[in-house]
């Protein structure tokens, strides 16, 4: 397997720009065909098209403001992120791992979790 870089970063910009905006569906040009996600303490093993409604429904609930990405590496064969999700009621941390297919990067593992305040204070 060869692992090409897509501009130098793990995070693509149109998926950035996607959560900020709270638009699942770009959102999901991101997604694998099947993806593991925990949103707020609720597993799923989801379907790309389960996981769309999935993010839809919380990005109703939670209407984002703003994402930045804080962190990105490597972890054995994949990339991961992690960044904060600032919404009209508040922050959230963002994990996300991916897998590299077909010169696409695409997240398997997807969690979304209420920011503590004992993350934002050192």
């Amino acid at each position: 397997m060869v692992l090409i870089p897509v501009m130098g970063q793990t995070v693509p910009a149109e998926l950035i720009e996607a959560i900020g905006k709270g638009d699942a569906t770009r959102m999901s040009n991101h997604f694998h065909q099947s993806l593991e996600m925990t949103i707020l303490d609720e597993d799923y093993k989801a379907s790309k098209n389960q996981a769309t409604r999935i993010m839809e429904n919380f990005f109703k609930k939670h209407t984002p403001t703003e994402f930045k990405v804080s962190f990105e590496g490597t972890k054995e064969q994949s990339k991961y992120a992690i960044g904060t999700l600032t919404t009209k009621d508040g922050a959230f941390r963002v994990n996300m791992f991916f897998l590299n297919k077909q010169d696409s990067r695409l997240i398997y593992y997807l969690s979304i979790e209420k920011e503590s305040l004992y993350e934002l204070v050192p």
